[in-house]
């Protein structure tokens, strides 16, 4: 999706996401917001089941959380206002899952807050591994909370979040389940730009699913480089590519 440049690294974001097949419309939801007291936010949504109707329940609830982030809200409270007001109009009824990234510049730190069943893939400075959500999604349980984890914001850091597509691929085709430990060591070992680390687990999520993939699907990759040796002005870059089909 694009990088930003600090004063001791360089941020490097991507998201890659694609639809259920057959589906016209994808039930995740991925926005990128600039946060008030510096830094920005990724907001990720996987609404329950899929197409329009999945895709009107995320851009809700995703629409609630950025605004709370752009009023200075903490990410804690965030997640469990979305939550809140899911259950309070639809009683439990309807679910999401919800991944709320964020570098703050004040602290300074990386927030992960989550409200997910998928795994996230990290490369910090305890190895490389694949770490469970001890929290599950919104919407089902009036007191649910959300899993809250604050990394350094150092070079080197490197995460891979992703929507329930991703894990539940392979099951129509009975393929074994993913081994994240053992994609983490693959996808983040080597100094590989965000993008392409997105792109990789996509891939291999599609390979699973022969290419008709049976859920929406979503990943967002955050690395910190180190910055490219020269003077000038601080550019920050956004980049996307939509296919209109």
């Amino acid at each position: 999706m694009g990088s930003v440049v600090g004063d001791s690294c360089v941020v490097d974001l991507a998201v890659a996401k694609t639809e259920k097949y057959a589906s016209r419309e994808s039930g995740d939801t991925v926005e990128l917001i600039e946060r008030p007291s510096g830094g920005f936010s990724i907001v990720m949504i996987d609404g329950q089941g899929s197409g329009r109707a999945a895709k009107t329940l995320s851009l809700m609830l995703s629409s609630k959380a950025v605004a709370l982030v752009k009023e200075g809200v903490r990410d804690g409270v965030v997640a469990r206002a979305t939550h809140d007001y899911l259950f309070a109009f639809r009683h439990g009824q309807v679910s999401a899952t919800l991944d709320l990234l964020s570098v703050d510049l004040k602290t300074p730190s990386i927030v992960v807050t989550r409200n997910a069943e998928a795994p996230m893939l990290l490369r910090d400075a305890e190895g490389i591994r694949a770490i469970g959500t001890e929290s599950g999604p919104i919407g089902r349980y009036r007191w649910t909370k959300p899993s809250v984890m604050e990394l350094p914001l150092q070079e080197g850091v490197r995460l891979v979040l992703f929507t329930d597509g991703i894990p539940h691929s392979g099951r129509k085709q009975s393929v074994p389940p993913f081994d994240f430990d053992e994609l983490a060591a693959r996808v983040l070992t080597e100094d590989r730009p965000a993008q392409e680390i997105a792109d990789h687990v996509l891939e291999e999520a599609l390979l699973r699913d022969r290419h008709h993939p049976g859920d929406d699907m979503a990943v967002v990759v955050l690395s910190l480089r180190a910055p490219q040796a020269g003077t000038g002005p601080v550019i920050r870059r956004i980049h996307a590519e939509i296919p209109l089909v």
